[in-house]
């Protein structure tokens, strides 16, 4: 009987052992310290008082280099939407909304404290974020660089993976006076 209880106690030792435990926000996301990407200039190319939703994933195809679309349609079966936030200081939070929510989007929303930490430098027109996140049960930060083109945010990792993100505007109440809590 000891000896069970001794084995079930290591297991269950091991097991939590392998994931994340470090800081987290009061909704369970990560707040680990990452590096910001270079020392944030003030930039006005991007708009701090809207939202960029993501429309748009794609990958590239490695033998000729084409693009396979895939449109994120409101009725396709994945039930969340993403949605970045630009602060002013560069850091970037981004939000998963559940798809029924959106339709009446609220400010508790976007308390920074429901997000995924991230950051961005930006110079003329191109873009890199840093973003943290949970996954397989450990810390994974996602590298992205793309290009802004208008209201339009074309992001790729080094898989060849991307994702296109435009630009909404959403009351400007639901987006004032919050401060990211990393």
């Amino acid at each position: 009987m000891v000896k069970k209880i001794i084995i079930n106690f290591s297991i269950i030792i091991l097991l939590s052992s392998c994931c994340y435990n470090g800081m987290v926000s009061e909704f369970g996301l990560p707040r680990k310290k990452i590096n910001r990407l270079k020392p944030f200039i003030a930039y006005d190319i991007i708009d701090t008082l809207a939202l960029y939703k993501l429309s748009i994933s794609f990958s590239t195809n490695n033998i000729s280099n084409e693009y396979v679309y895939f449109e994120k349609n409101d009725d396709n079966s994945y039930p969340y939407t993403s949605y970045m936030k630009f602060y002013p200081n560069g850091k970037l939070g981004l939000f998963i909304i559940l798809k029924t929510d959106t339709l009446n989007l609220e400010r508790s929303f976007f308390d920074p404290r429901r997000a995924k930490m991230g950051y961005y430098w930006l110079e003329d027109s191109i873009i890199k974020t840093k973003i943290s996140t949970i996954g397989d049960c450990s810390l994974y930060i996602s590298n992205k660089k793309g290009v802004i083109i208008g209201d339009r945010i074309k992001l790729k990792d080094h898989y060849k993976y991307g994702e296109i993100f435009i630009k909404k505007r959403v009351p400007r109440e639901f987006l004032e006076n919050w401060k990211p809590d990393w």
